[in-house]
């Protein structure tokens, strides 16, 4: 009897601490679109020594997350950032990050959402689509010029979803738009203005 009293008992604190474990539900994604972009590694930069010249590509498609909203047009928006910085080796080979120095302006400033200075570049229609911008066509799309460019300046490239059923989605939400590369939604790539050929790391 004592023994049956002692397995009740454990069972009884068993689901009592399970019970009081905080457990946070996962939310389902709200319905909405976003662009994907993949980045053609060999036109990846815009080369300082040959801007007339300098493209940057990608291969750009919708995505609906399977909930029935098929992507119509992506709008693509480009700004100018230019934060006249000079990144030393301290900056740029500290490795895990213990003792590093960071510059003083951001070269891919958070969060990623369209401004009242970015400027829509083009609306794209066919999906997917390979998506060239040359430096001189991002140049006059912000007002500037290629002559004005320095070593570091970035473009951000942002998008805007369209769906067949007429909604338009700036942005989905902050947990895909402004983490690392490599989730399911882009809103936004990272043009460097740069001296060599780089992986394309763009929140560096």
């Amino acid at each position: 009897m004592n023994r049956n009293i002692l397995y009740f008992l454990s069972l009884i604190t068993w689901l009592y601490l399970d019970a009081c474990q905080t457990k946070d539900p996962i939310l389902p994604a709200p319905n909405g679109a976003v662009a994907v972009a993949k980045v053609n590694a060999d036109k990846a930069y815009f080369d300082v020594n040959n801007l007339a010249n300098a493209e940057f590509e990608f291969e750009l498609r919708g995505e609906d997350f399977g909930r029935n909203v098929p992507v119509k047009a992506v709008e693509v928006w480009v700004g100018l950032n230019a934060p006249r910085v000079t990144l030393t080796a301290a900056m740029t080979a500290c490795g895990n990050g213990v003792n590093c120095q960071y510059p003083g302006a951001a070269l891919a400033p958070l969060p990623s959402r369209i401004t009242d200075t970015d400027k829509l570049l083009r609306t794209v229609t066919t999906l997917p689509s390979t998506v060239t911008i040359k430096a001189s066509e991002a140049v006059a799309a912000v007002g500037s010029t290629l002559s004005a460019l320095r070593l570091n300046d970035t473009f951000l490239v942002k998008f805007a979803v369209q769906t067949e059923d007429g909604r338009r989605f700036p942005a989905f939400h902050d947990g895909i738009c402004d983490e690392t590369r490599g989730q399911v939604g882009d809103c936004r790539l990272v043009i460097r203005v740069d001296n060599r050929k780089v992986l394309y790391q763009p929140l560096k």
